[in-house]
């Protein structure tokens, strides 16, 4: 058998496999890998209190403003990755193997702008009005994940690369890795005999365990068994495979930028009106939510190479079934994670809380709201598995602003400003303008899903035309 033949066996399994062991065999890999990056992270925050090294509101904060700047080199993973997966079902690997280089490429390049924020750091942080006591308390912890921010903007797409080929069980192992280095660098600087430990220590065990993910990456990615091998002569910016990824990736990084400086604005207006301790909360709030919003995150990443790879070999009834099983599990999962986090909220909220009673009421009544909309996270999540898998990033693109625009930011407003209401507005906005994006993201996706099954063209579906064409429809 051929490195080519081994390695094509998980597309022959995309393609024709048992539906649902295809989508956890695919997925589950994908969910341990987030779970992981979920756990350390609170980690980090229950370190942060147990051990005194700093103030979880800024760590909170800052670490919304990384996720904003990371969406360039995740939006570019994304598209690169569509695009790379459809090529795999079309069987065109010469193809693919060029977008994995061009993908690499412009992700190289992105993460290299990343670290210039690092020199204008203060200014930058004055701009979205943070807080002076957290960049007085935590500028070295922010300059830190700048640098850790140009070894995971690769690490995506790197990720991104082995997904499209279905190959997640590689990034399962090596997160193995980054989990065991990043818990264990963290509890060795915060018990161990060191001295003058601030949590810009617990951003640099981040970047060390990330940079062992990427040295493993990038000898998996030069080997001459990969079938999408890289290597520094390959690299290019090829015109086509640029354009297209861009096309794909554009929408994705405007949606995805936008909501997470909504959510930066969002903690600087919760601030000024409530105070620190209340954007501590919302903190807290969305982690505690993190658990079942990482799970469904990871079926819609895994579930798009699905879509796409059968998209690229034109089996529309395959989608259908993809639809109609993902959305059942998906919402399985997202209705159990509900009912399981209403019930636990006290003692959740107790944990983070310790022995501050006011603190945990915060924190208590801020969640209470949140974890009511993940069923309907899940029902967005699973929907958007099938857009992304398309190329349908406008879409995804669209409602991300809808969310936060349309629905979060008015709520909040007016609950503000309008009924005088105390620090629960923030719960309630995130309740409101998740629930109604979910059931609106649900709708289209059925409505898409219905017209596809109309047309009756399952078996020549998009086979003759590009992604790249595709996207504007």
């Amino acid at each position: 058998m051929t490195k080519e033949e081994r390695q094509m066996k998980k597309r022959e399994a995309i393609l024709n496999g048992n539906m649902l062991r295809t989508i956890l065999v695919i997925s589950l890999p994908i969910v341990f890998y987030n779970i992981c990056n979920y756990l350390y992270g609170i980690y980090d925050m229950m370190i942060v209190q147990v051990a005194h090294i700093g103030e979880a509101a800024d760590v909170v904060v800052l670490d919304q403003i990384k996720n904003m700047i990371q969406t360039l080199g995740g939006a570019i993973a994304t598209g690169g990755g569509i695009l790379i997966a459809k090529r795999i079902g079309e069987k065109n690997i010469d193809g693919a193997k060029k977008a994995s280089n061009t993908l690499f490429t412009m992700a190289l390049i992105i993460a290299s702008v990343t670290l210039l924020f690092i020199p204008f750091a203060v200014p930058f942080l004055k701009l979205l009005q943070t807080d002076q006591s957290t960049i007085d308390n935590a500028l070295g912890y922010f300059n830190v994940q700048m640098g850790n921010l140009f070894i995971m903007t690769l690490n995506v797409a790197f990720i991104a690369i082995e997904k499209s080929k279905g190959n997640t069980f590689r990034i399962f192992i090596l997160n193995l890795g980054v989990i065991a280095i990043k818990i264990g660098l963290t509890t060795l600087f915060a018990f161990g005999p060191f001295e003058g430990v601030t949590i810009t220590w617990l951003a640099l065990a981040t970047m060390v365990a990330q940079g062992f993910m990427m040295i493993f990456m990038i000898i998996l990615s030069i080997l001459p068994s990969n079938i999408l091998r890289i290597t520094p002569k390959s690299l290019n910016l090829n015109k086509e495979n640029v354009l297209i990824i861009v096309k794909l990736s554009l929408p994705v990084f405007i949606g995805r930028f936008l909501f997470h400086f909504g959510k930066v604005y969002l903690n600087s207006i919760a601030t000024a009106t409530y105070g620190k301790m209340v954007v501590g909360a919302l903190g807290i709030s969305n982690t505690m939510a993190g658990l079942p919003t990482n799970i469904i995150n990871s079926f819609e990443d895994g579930g798009s190479t699905i879509v796409s790879q059968n998209y690229g070999n034109g089996n529309g009834k395959r989608i259908m079934n993809f639809y109609i099983v993902n959305m059942i599990l998906v919402a399985s999962i997202s209705l159990i994670s509900v009912i399981i986090l209403f019930i636990l909220k006290e003692n959740v909220a107790g944990f983070f809380a310790g022995s501050d009673e006011e603190y945990k009421t915060i924190i208590v009544t801020i969640f209470k709201w949140e974890c009511l909309d993940v069923f309907f996270t899940g029902l967005s999540g699973a929907s958007n598995a099938i857009f992304y898998g398309f190329g349908k990033t406008r879409i995804t693109s669209v409602m991300s602003m809808v969310n936060l625009f349309g629905f979060r930011l008015p709520t909040l407003m007016i609950l503000m400003y309008g009924v005088k209401m105390n620090y629960e507005a923030c719960g309630i906005a995130m309740f409101v303008s998740n629930t109604l994006a979910g059931i609106i993201t649900f709708s289209l996706c059925l409505l898409f899903m219905i017209r596809i099954k109309k047309n009756q063209k399952y078996e020549t579906l998009f086979v003759k035309r590009d992604i790249g064409s595709v996207v504007a429809g």
